[in-house]
């Protein structure tokens, strides 16, 4: 006699890995706060893997979020990011990605933050106000950074590979300045991987998930404060 099994037919590899890239999925799209057990450290001093949230963080001196009304962030620096060879066919999407740079970092960074902090772009060094305010008036914080790597990984081995295989890095090294007197308050690094997207994703959308989640991450961090 034949046994007649409910789930013949279905692959059990795809149920095997649906489970664990569910899991994924959601752990990526936690809060930082919800996925954090302990209090985050806000003193003076260098920290690794900060609240298991930030790669490097080191607090120059104390402060608190509370006394500021706005986070400006001035345009990422990248000219020593590393870039594919012209022919490859991940070089434009580099570029376009690095042109932009800044826009999705900001993005995550203003969902991220506590209401009633205004979020935005720095104005170019030398325009009128440009990285300061009035004593008198609202005081600023201002976010200085550089694009270390740009890294499109690859779409095909997303695809084809799966479990974080083929991955877009990005590597963010700042600092956070008190904009009306130029002191640098945190210095950070952090770096996030993206490695699921429809067909493998796309490399702009990959490396732009990856600012936007690098920023919610600082957002994260200046909500401890």
């Amino acid at each position: 006699m034949f046994e007649i099994r409910p789930n013949a037919g279905r692959c059990p590899y795809r149920l095997a890995w649906m489970p664990a890239l569910a899991v994924a999925v959601a752990l990526s799209a936690a809060p930082a706060a919800a996925r954090s057990r302990h209090q985050a450290p806000t003193t003076p001093g260098t920290y690794t893997d900060w609240n298991g949230e930030i790669d490097q963080v080191e607090i120059v001196g104390a402060w608190k979020l509370g006394d500021y009304r706005r986070v400006s962030v001035a345009t990422f620096e990248t000219s020593e990011v590393p870039l594919p060879e012209p022919g490859d066919n991940t070089y434009e999407p580099v570029k376009v990605m690095l042109a932009g740079v800044t826009a999705p970092f900001v993005a995550g960074l203003g969902q991220g933050l506590r209401k009633g902090i205004d979020v935005g772009g720095a104005e170019p060094a030398g325009a009128s106000g440009a990285g300061s305010v009035s004593r008198d008036g609202p005081r600023t914080l201002l976010i200085r950074a550089r694009v270390l790597t740009m890294d499109p990984g690859s779409r095909a081995a997303r695809y084809w590979g799966g479990f974080g295989a083929g991955a877009a890095r990005t590597k963010v090294s700042g600092e956070l300045v008190d904009a009306d007197s130029g002191a640098v308050l945190v210095r950070f690094t952090q770096e996030r991987r993206s490695g699921f997207g429809i067909g493998g994703g796309g490399y702009v959308e990959l490396m732009s998930r990856n600012l936007r989640t690098i920023g919610k991450d600082v957002a994260a961090f200046l909500n401890a404060f």
